[in-house]
């Protein structure tokens, strides 16, 4: 009897030498190492205290602890989303180098250093991948500090689709370097694992096309047997959806008036196979509602006749050649049918519609069945096309496509032309580079040593009258170039399009929700702007110049970037014509502002607001509306909203503070904001000022547009704190001054034309804006109410003035408190016998407001009268005694 031996061979238990021991105990502590970090990783939590968190309270939630935690976030900071692969990559680190030794192999230092530079190309191709391509993790890069660094390294040489092969041959590259694995070894196992699954469906197919035929039925007994089926058959329900079944048969003529029994046999049989089919479906179904997909349905394929099985009586159809029923998967293989289960006394009785199609071609079928149609009686429920996020491009006007008539030949004769006309000024200048436009051409001079700039620009008005130009406009400064420019309109001038422009990838892959297109530059390419970069933007230029049509191309790039609950507006229109048509959009916060008295409430809201969303940022920990933003969707994202940390037991009636929101950005669009600062006065300056001063991080952004570009309406407090200007032409050099702090703009051809100045720099750039017409526009606003209807807010218009909204010197209205100058106000205006609001209000230098509440009140006590029909008051109360 043989006995099992329980010995350990003696090679098992002989002990380790001093270096495989430390080798050993390396290995199993690198592991315990790598298994801490994934249980560090894995259960992160953004809200832990760790090396880039600081605002922080309540338990570590890491599994890992504290330790766990800031380990978690210098990996994530690091490699981003492959920081999961960082233990795994040390695992494996430590078994080659801990495990192996103990073999004592001899290292070749060629191969280490080859797996090691391969390593280093794998890292950095993986996150400059996933920092180019890929959404952020938590509050980290989704390729972590490599691949920031390798993005910001080639993204601007190469671009994101060559940055992303360049990163692609990393990675191959140090593929193969690591691992020795040549990628042509990986083709070939691929290519032949595809040709073995066609070969095996193609083998699989074949087999079930000759499968044996079964048992021939007698004919009589197989028509009973279908009567009687159909009989038994269960009703399916509405939402049953029975993919037909198509049936060819070959054949001759058809003899019209011998064909009826024949069809009506052949739609019997082709009845019963469908609701068979049907039937053994319903009768394996749980009681509950299921989704089957088409491929379930293939094992039903065995339940069907044969090629041969198929049987009709011959009255008047010649003996069909050819019979074969296509499956389920070559009719709709990507359709899932539905089966919802039901009793039989809560179905309702289905109509049977067959559909034939009869075909006299010889050479074609001669008759086809189509399938079967279950018409129930019951109320089909159709699914409603669901409407997109945003609108689509198809609202707007789609123009042909004109190529540049100007040719070659053309812009060399010009540029000669501008070279001899300048010689006749005494300038000698080379023409270097030519740039045609859709609108205007610019032509690059190379100045002779000791020309000045500004000599060339003294000639502009010379050089368009001896060059029979509209105008020409001289660029002194070209950034990164020795040249200055020349720029001519051209003969034909193109229009730019809306649609052109928004089609562009500088558009449509912009992320940012506030993009704006403002038309196509000198070269023919698309401008896109940022709002949230400007932050505010002062448009000015006279009438007829283009000036509506940019704020209406501004207004609709908003529409088509943005949701509402990304971006609000409040729009001003003291003319009453420009801005009323986007009247009832979803995105508007109050109705469009035409009286200039609740013009200066808007404001003054808006100025509660800015302050309101200071305080929320400041609670939370976050320094901008797009970092509050994330952090509140990271927060819903984990399930543990943060609940607002400015509400009061007595702000609602709920019993705890509610969760906060993401907030969105508020665009305030004036669009003749000099009408508004002669009703209102200086008041509004100071609103727009307080906002254009603070409101950048807390998502508030001003668009100013006016027509009398003059000092007194773009005054000095205003430009101050809005540096991104825009200038459409305008009539004189000190116009443009006034809005350029620089000459140009008088020069500009009209409309749309316009310098875009960008705030930080000193050197506009010339735009010639789309153009949009007023069908487009409403289109857009039809499609817009469509999506939803606008959430007003009351307070806009009429809520009242608070601490935080008042400029310095006024008193809230309604406040109970008499002004304190007012008995002193009182005694100069009895005294002098003078009730204006104006004399108060020099006496005392205070401001309009403040002066015209008190001479009210001194009117509500009868110390002075009512405004007569000149203005004036007539002081009714005694002088004050003389000492």
């Amino acid at each position: 009897m043989n006995k099992f031996n329980l010995a350990i061979p003696s090679k098992y238990l002989a002990p380790l030498s001093g270096i495989q021991r430390v080798f050993e105990v390396g290995f199993i502590f690198s592991t315990f190492i790598a298994c801490y970090a994934m249980v560090a990783l894995v259960t992160f939590d953004p809200a832990d205290p760790s090396w880039s968190q600081t605002s922080w309270e309540g338990p570590v939630k890491n599994a890992a602890g504290s330790l766990g935690a800031w380990m978690g976030d210098v990996l994530f900071f690091i490699f981003g989303i492959y920081a999961y692969a960082i233990p795994l990559a040390f695992v494996s680190l430590a078994w080659f180098t801990f495990w192996r030794p103990r073999q004592l192999d001899e290292i070749d230092f060629f191969t280490v250093g080859l797996r090691m530079i391969g390593a280093l190309l794998l890292l950095i191709g993986v996150c400059g991948l996933a920092s180019v391509n890929f959404d952020d993790l938590y509050y980290f890069s989704s390729g972590g500090l490599i691949g920031d660094v390798v993005e910001q390294a080639i993204s601007e040489l190469f671009g994101i689709l060559g940055s992303t092969l360049i990163l692609l041959s990393f990675v191959a590259i140090g593929f193969t370097l690591l691992t020795g694995i040549s990628w042509l070894t990986i083709v070939d196992m691929l290519g032949a694992s595809v040709i073995n699954a066609c070969q095996f469906v193609v083998d699989k197919v074949k087999e079930l096309s000759n499968r044996p035929a079964k048992t021939e039925v007698n004919e009589d007994a197989l028509v009973s047997e279908d009567e009687s089926q159909i009989n038994r058959q269960h009703t399916p329900t509405p939402q049953t959806r029975i993919p037909s079944v198509n049936t060819q048969v070959e054949s001759e003529k058809v003899i019209p008036e011998q064909a009826d029994k024949s069809l009506t046999d052949e739609y019997n049989d082709d009845a019963n196979i469908s609701f068979t089919a049907v039937d053994e479906l319903t009768s394996r179904q749980e009681p509950s509602n299921s989704v089957f997909d088409v491929a379930e349905f293939e094992h039903m394929q065995d339940d069907y006749p044969a090629d041969n099985d198929i049987q009709t009586d011959n009255h008047g159809i010649i003996e069909p050649k050819n019979v074969h029923t296509q499956s389920f998967n070559n009719q709709r293989a990507e359709e899932s049918i539905v089966v919802e289960q039901g009793t039989d006394q809560q179905r309702d009785e289905p109509v049977l519609v067959p559909v034939f199609h009869i075909n006299n071609n010889g050479t074609d079928n001669a008759f086809e069945i189509v399938g079967d149609q279950v018409v129930s009686t019951s109320p089909l429920q159709f699914k409603e096309k669901s409407l997109t996020l945003l609108p689509g491009l198809e609202l707007l006007d789609k123009p042909d496509k004109k190529t540049n008539p100007i040719s070659q030949a053309e812009l060399d004769h010009v540029a000669r032309l501008v070279e001899e006309k300048l010689l006749e000024f005494n300038i000698k200048a080379q023409v270097v580079d030519v740039h045609p436009g859709p609108v205007i051409t610019r032509f690059e001079l190379n100045l002779a040593p000791g020309i000045k700039v500004s000599k060339i620009s003294a000639l502009s008005k010379d050089l368009a009258r001896s060059l029979s130009a509209m105008s020409v406009r001289i660029v002194e400064v070209i950034p990164g170039k020795s040249v200055i420019g020349l720029e001519l309109p051209n003969k034909y001038r193109e229009t730019v399009f809306l649609s052109d422009v928004m089609s562009s990838p500088s558009f449509t892959e912009a992320k940012s929700k506030t993009s704006m297109v403002l038309g196509h530059d000198i070269a023919g390419d698309a401008v896109v702007v940022d709002l949230a970069k400007m932050p505010h933007l002062l448009v000015a230029g006279t009438t007829g110049s283009g000036k509506s049509v940019g704020v209406n191309v501004m207004i609709m790039s908003l529409l088509y970037k943005a949701s509402p609950e990304e971006v609000r507006m409040i729009m001003i229109d003291p003319k009453m014509l420009e801005l009323s048509v986007y009247e009832g959009i979803p995105h508007l916060l109050t109705e469009v502002v035409t009286d200039m008295k609740d013009a200066a409430n808007a404001l003054r809201w808006c100025v509660g607001e800015m302050e309101r969303r200071y305080k929320l940022l400041s609670a939370v920990g976050v320094r901008n509306l797009a970092g509050f933003n994330s952090k509140i969707q990271k927060a819903i994202d984990a399930g543990q909203p943060i609940l607002d940390p400015l509400w009061k037991p007595g702000d609602s009636m709920d019993e705890t503070a509610p969760a906060l929101i993401k907030l969105p950005a508020i665009v305030v669009i004036v669009d003749e904001f000099a009408d508004m600062m002669m009703i209102v006065g200086k008041k509004v300056e100071e609103l727009i000022a307080r906002i254009a001063q603070k409101a950048r991080a807390a998502g508030i952004h001003l668009i100013l547009a006016t027509q009398r570009p003059s000092v007194d309406v773009i005054t000095g407090l205003i430009k101050a704190n809005i540096p991104t200007r825009i200038a459409f032409q305008v009539s004189s050099k000190i116009d443009s001054r006034t809005i350029l702090d620089q000459g140009g703009a008088e020069t500009l051809l009209g409309m749309g034309d316009m310098l875009y100045q960008p705030a930080g720099t000193s050197v506009p750039i010339r735009v010639h804006g789309a153009f949009v017409d007023d069908h487009e526009v409403h289109r857009v606003v039809a499609d817009w109410k469509l999506r939803g209807e606008p959430n007003y807010v009351d307070e806009i218009l009429h809520g009242e003035a608070t601490a935080d909204t008042l400029l310095p010197g006024e008193v809230a209205e309604g406040s109970s408190d008499v002004d304190e100058l007012f008995d002193q106000a009182v005694y100069h205006v009895t005294e002098t016998r003078r009730g204006s609001v104006s004399g108060v209000q020099r006496k005392f230098k205070i401001g309009y407001n403040r002066a015209a509440r008190i001479v009210e009140e001194m009117e509500v006590q009868g110390i002075v009268s009512s405004p007569g029909h000149n203005g004036n008051r007539e002081v009714l109360a005694p002088p004050p005694p003389k000492d």
